[in-house]
């Protein structure tokens, strides 16, 4: 009865089962680790609106940004893999070209890092030293 006395008094035209299956559904994303709030979905990785990427491509920095739920760079929706093929200019492994940066405050980080979990630990320099020196050997 409160519900539906809240939405004449605000004048939502909205049923009460519209506003309770919203309601029911963020809570349930809040006690059970779904993001609420809007972004794009990237497989396993959820990129809040706002987020910022970034892929570093023959000595020049070509970004995208989240908005919404789209990913949007240079004025077009775009995926991230197809982001990445298309500034390179070949098949391209987005999830190791792409750095990420979720707020403005926070350091860029490579996007596998995000996707493994490893952007709350960031490595040494020694250890990122022996990774790329096995990379290359490959």
């Amino acid at each position: 009865m409160a519900l539906f006395h809240a939405l004449w008094k605000h004048q939502d035209r909205r049923s009460v089962d519209h506003i309770a299956t919203i309601a029911i559904k963020e809570w349930m994303a809040r006690n059970y680790g779904r993001p609420v709030e809007r972004g794009y979905q990237w497989k396993n990785l959820f990129l809040p609106h706002g987020t910022r990427l970034r892929i570093n491509h023959c000595y020049m920095s070509h970004f995208a940004q989240v908005e919404g739920d789209l990913l949007i760079a240079e004025g077009r929706v775009v995926t991230p893999r197809g982001w990445a093929n298309e500034v390179c200019g070949c098949v391209r492994n987005a999830w190791r070209d792409i750095w990420v940066q979720r707020h403005y405050t926070e350091c860029w980080m490579r996007a596998s890092d995000w996707r493994t979990g490893e952007a709350a630990n960031p490595r040494r320099p020694a250890v990122e030293r022996r990774r790329h020196a096995r990379r290359l050997a490959d």
